[in-house]
């Protein structure tokens, strides 16, 4: 996709639909599913920095949002 603007970013669409998915598991509390959906994100960021798919920068930008990830699921309490 070419941004004939020059702005906005070109995001990975697979790593951004799988950051929805743990999004709304969280705000649903289902832990087992968000648990599962950030070990696919581990996997997808990790081959996208073997490959080279992506820019230093962009890989730094998706771990950060993995760590905040995997902190919400350390602290998490089921209320039922």
């Amino acid at each position: 996709m070419i941004n004939i603007f020059g702005f906005g970013k070109k995001k990975d669409k697979e790593l951004e639909e799988v950051i929805s998915q743990i999004k709304v598991d969280l705000s649903n509390n289902y832990k087992d599913n968000a648990v599962e959906n950030i070990k696919k994100l581990r996997e997808l960021i990790d081959l996208r920095s073997m490959d080279g798919a992506m820019k230093k920068e962009e890989l730094e930008e998706y771990r950060q949002l993995l760590e905040g990830f995997e902190m919400d699921v350390r602290s998490f309490k089921r209320t039922y």
